[in-house]
């Protein structure tokens, strides 16, 4: 039996700094429908997202005890966060609070056994918030009629447990631990098997205090769940504690565009993404972007193993070398960027000029060549003579200051923007494997490292409609608890590659044939070498640049029709079923 109240916690309700943020988002409206009003989520006041993502109310008079809380430094704002259901939403400022996090720590480690003296601000700053949203949960206990139960995601939330009288549910999505094991090269799944991870190495990677939050968290909520089954499994073996309940991440494929209006937006969007590649490229060779050229990209946070940057990186290696069509790649992971490349911003700014004049003359080039058709002249004469005679030669001039890359032998960069340390992984990879951007490469990469934007002076696009000009989003991770990022690649209308390491993956595996899985493939990368993996990928990459059209289409629906198994109406109900055994015990 589901409780009245339920009232969600997470560092990322209205604050998009992570992949929880689209599994809080996708969710709300379902978590509306089962609660109506009584639905509330809490999450971390930040000035800047909360500006767009929440919208102000006046605070209701049964939550005016709530106002006692700036006596102790708390700052709480409340309004509905701006996403489907439009949810009730309480944002915490705590960065004034009394209570000091020496404090609070001195408690964590009193009551709960976890040892955070030393730890720093990336650990003191979440847990001020989440004592401080415990508070804030105290009160909404008393306030509330019926029975509450509290979901916390993340360590982040974990703390909140010390105030908080109601049942409660944990969530982690992927453990601290595991994540940074993965990262570091660690033989996490060999670990796994073995049924232990060894938590003293969480010190060693300087991640104690979070790892050890996190387990008190999970053994003390009445219910521990995780998103996959891979990331149960890693749970158990780092933990110490079974999940529960499983809490697959669902999307609503049903908000997004038809195929049919994707269709449209592909040939739109695709065509200002080519508007980029010719300012990026052409300035120092011709490419042909006439012949609907095949554009991959991979996106996610800099993990470059966790991610499957390394044998991406590796399998365009071996599709560069090989005979084909020419495709492009970007590579959306952000990072430290000093600024746009003052070479690209030329470029582009070149590449404008060319345009504009050419939308400055399309006037009298129409009259012109319609007065040309109707004569006996030779039309083309005529046209040239518009072009080279009445503009005082500007056009050559354009095109020579577009085209003096060329006379530089310079190949275009690999990445768009300059960063703020000298060595990258990414950049090295590639250098290492060949990707170097020369006129003969059939791969020619563009390293996109900043969040995307509509007003970014480059690409100009968000991240949406830079998937629908893609052709295809390729996600070959090691390490992935769920991954979000192929269903939203095929909710947008393009192709996409996952794993059996990513709990999505196994998900499609369970769930599907070998034959239903056209349009989303899934890569072998358990139990398998990297060169395996490599080889199996560049395959797969193969297939994907080599598609027809009609076969990119079939294949998009069939994309579009495996997302829709991740729906929240197929996988809401589990997060009731997970409230009801809460209150149960």
């Amino acid at each position: 039996m589901p409780p009245e109240n339920f009232v969600e916690v997470s560092f990322e309700v209205a604050n998009k700094v992570g992949g929880i943020y689209q599994v809080l988002k996708s969710k709300a409206g379902k978590m509306k429908d089962y609660y109506g009003e009584t639905y509330y989520t809490i999450g971390f006041y930040d000035e800047e997202s909360a500006s767009s993502e929440f919208a102000p109310r006046e605070l209701p008079e049964k939550f005016s005890s709530i106002k006692d809380l700036e006596d102790k430094g708390i700052e709480v704002h409340y309004g509905v966060w701006r996403v489907p259901g439009q949810p009730k939403c309480f944002l915490v400022d705590s960065s004034g609070m009394e209570k000091g996090v020496d404090e609070i720590k001195e408690e964590l480690y009193e009551e709960h056994g976890v040892d955070s003296i030393e730890a720093g601000n990336d650990f003191d700053d979440p847990v001020k918030w989440s004592y401080a949203v415990g508070e804030l949960i105290e009160i909404l206990e008393q306030e509330l009629e019926g029975e509450t139960v509290v979901q916390l995601h993340e360590w982040l939330s974990g703390p909140a447990m010390m105030n908080i009288s109601s049942p409660a549910v944990f969530t982690t999505h992927a453990t601290v631990l595991g994540r940074t094991l993965s990262s570091a090269d660690y033989d996490l799944k060999e670990a796994i098997e073995q049924g232990r991870v060894d938590g003293s190495l969480a010190e060693k990677h300087g991640v104690k205090s979070k790892h050890q939050t996190e387990k008190m968290a999970a053994s003390e909520a009445e219910v521990f769940t995780t998103v996959s089954e891979t990331t149960g499994e890693e749970a158990e073996a780092v933990l110490g504690v079974e999940p529960d309940k499983i809490l697959s991440n669902g999307f609503n494929v049903g908000e997004f565009p038809s195929l049919e209006e994707l269709s449209y937006q592909h040939k739109k969007k695709k065509e200002e993404m080519k508007e980029f590649l010719r300012a990026y490229f052409k300035p120092y060779y011709d490419v042909d972007l006439e012949n609907d050229p095949r554009v991959l990209f991979i996106s996610g946070r800099y993990e470059f193993r966790n991610k499957g940057v390394d044998i991406f990186i590796d399998a365009l290696s071996e599709l560069n070398e090989s005979d084909g069509e020419d495709f492009f790649v970007f590579f959306f992971i952000p990072t430290d960027v000093k600024r746009a490349k003052p070479e690209v911003l030329e470029n582009m700014s070149l590449y404008q000029e060319l345009e504009d004049y050419v939308d400055s003359i399309i006037p009298e080039l129409r009259s012109g060549l319609i007065n040309a058709l109707t004569s006996e002249k030779d039309p083309g004469e005529d046209v040239k003579e518009l072009i080279d005679g009445s503009t005082d030669g500007e056009a050559d001039s354009l095109r020579r200051n577009f085209h003096k890359m060329k006379e530089r032998s310079q190949n275009p960069p690999n990445c768009a923007f300059d960063l703020n340390y000298p060595e990258d992984q990414i950049l090295d990879r590639m250098h290492e494997k060949g990707l170097r951007n020369r006129e003969e490469d059939r791969v020619k990469v563009v390293f996109y490292p900043t969040y995307l934007s509509m007003g970014d002076r480059l690409l100009s696009m968000g991240y949406n409609d830079a998937i629908v000009a893609c052709s295809a989003g390729i996600f070959p991770s090691s390490y992935e608890p769920w991954g979000y990022t192929p269903v939203e690649t095929a909710a947008n209308g393009a192709l996409s590659i996952t794993t059996d390491m990513a709990g999505f993956g196994k998900f499609l595996l369970d769930n599907t044939e070998d034959e239903d899985r056209k349009g989303i493939r899934v890569l072998e990368r358990e139990n398998v070498s990297d060169g395996e993996s490599v080889s199996q990928l560049a395959d797969m990459l193969e297939d994907i640049v080599s598609y027809s059209k009609t076969e990119i289409t079939e294949r998009k629906h069939n994309a579009r029709k495996l997302a829709q198994l991740t729906s929240w109406e197929r996988l809401g109900e589990n997060y009731r079923e997970a409230h009801g055994m809460a209150l149960e015990r």
